[in-house]
């Protein structure tokens, strides 16, 4: 049976990529997937990823990541994202380097970019690697540790 995590983050990557209204459907796909989960896992699942229906169309709902507004919601949304999907972290200079699973950097890049932190300047993200801009080599190693325990 595949992992809680590698789970997630296929209940992640289908409800960013598909219409899904319902947790019936995230069953499906997953179990077309070769992942049989019970509703109740599923359930488990959009509870600890903070995913919530939206309207999508007249009648019509699904599944979306929470919108990010508090800071503190950003932060917690950071620390899920690294865990779930960030393999590797360097840096050069000023410049971090993260990479993710294939496909998910520009949502890490979009969380980076919600933190709205002064030391960094911007992100720059591919399908599996992104930049992160800092200000100065001293702010790069600073953000570096804090990423970094972010994996543990």
């Amino acid at each position: 049976m595949p992992s809680k995590d590698y789970r997630q983050r296929l209940i992640t990557e289908l409800v960013e990529n598909e219409f899904i209204s319902t947790q019936a459907e995230i069953a499906e796909r997953l179990a077309e997937r070769g992942i049989k989960v019970t509703q109740a896992t599923i359930s488990r699942d959009v509870t600890e990823l903070r995913l919530v229906r939206v309207p999508a169309a007249p009648g019509r709902h699904r599944y979306r990541a929470t919108p990010l507004v508090q800071q503190d919601d950003v932060e917690h949304e950071l620390r899920q994202r690294f865990k779930l999907f960030v393999r590797d972290l360097d840096r050069g200079e000023n410049v971090i380097v993260v990479t993710t699973d294939e496909g998910h950097a520009s949502g890490v890049a979009y969380v980076i970019d919600k933190l709205d932190r002064e030391e960094i300047v911007g992100t720059l993200a591919g399908q599996n690697a992104i930049l992160v801009v800092c200000r100065s080599v001293a702010t790069a190693e600073a953000v570096l540790e804090e990423f970094e325990a972010l994996l543990e």
